[in-house]
């Protein structure tokens, strides 16, 4: 019973039990795991430290569920040279075979990633840009030679990977890299870059 001059209290709502899923985040990683899975790595875009990361960490994982061939799907018109290089040593790390199969663009260090595989093919409107990669830095004169000497020596791994991918001579290599050749699927098969168009 209400009390005279006290105002009277609503009546308590029920608690609905509710909860949250995130639909896009779902689908992606199901997506990824499914790809994975199946043995196959995407690698598009920008390839970065993070990214070059995120590759190693699959191809070690693969690895270790087994010998049969890991599928490496590759386009980047970006990349950093170190990144790249550090995804060509996991390849050349793991003992299952990578079959490369190049897609769309791929431009500079990029190639360091294609040219490490065991078994290289390209769809038939693959573009292939060989490039310097580009180097910049800041700090004194001591830090800015031990910056340049590293990167002289990185761009030297990248030019020894495409020279024994191709069997060209490395001084070759070197030129094709400063002067920015550019190959079309057909080109990259004759440069020995690729060994099947699909």
């Amino acid at each position: 019973m209400p009390r005279p001059g006290v105002p009277e209290r609503p009546a308590p709502q029920p608690i609905l039990p509710s909860w949250y899923e995130p639909t896009s985040i779902t689908l992606e990683r199901e997506l990824a795991d499914r790809l994975l899975a199946e043995r196959v790595i995407l690698i598009g875009g920008r390839l970065d430290d993070s990214l070059a990361n995120h590759i190693a960490s699959q191809l070690l994982l693969l690895n270790a569920q087994g010998n049969d061939p890991v599928k490496l799907h590759l386009s980047s018109t970006d990349s950093e040279l170190e990144a790249a290089l550090s995804v060509a040593a996991a390849i050349d790390l793991i003992s299952a075979p990578v079959h490369a199969i190049a897609r769309g663009t791929v431009r500079g260090p990029a190639i360091a990633v294609l040219a490490a595989a065991e078994r290289r093919e390209a769809h038939h409107h693959t573009t292939f840009v060989l490039s310097a990669p580009r180097f910049t830095a800041e700090g004194t004169v001591n830090e800015l030679a031990a910056l340049s000497e590293a990167h002289d020596q990185q761009s030297a791994r990248l030019r020894d990977l495409i020279a024994q991918a191709t069997s060209r001579p490395a001084d070759e290599v070197t030129a094709d890299l400063e002067t920015g050749r550019v190959l079309t699927a057909e080109d990259a098969r004759a440069y020995g870059l690729i060994t099947t168009i699909l």
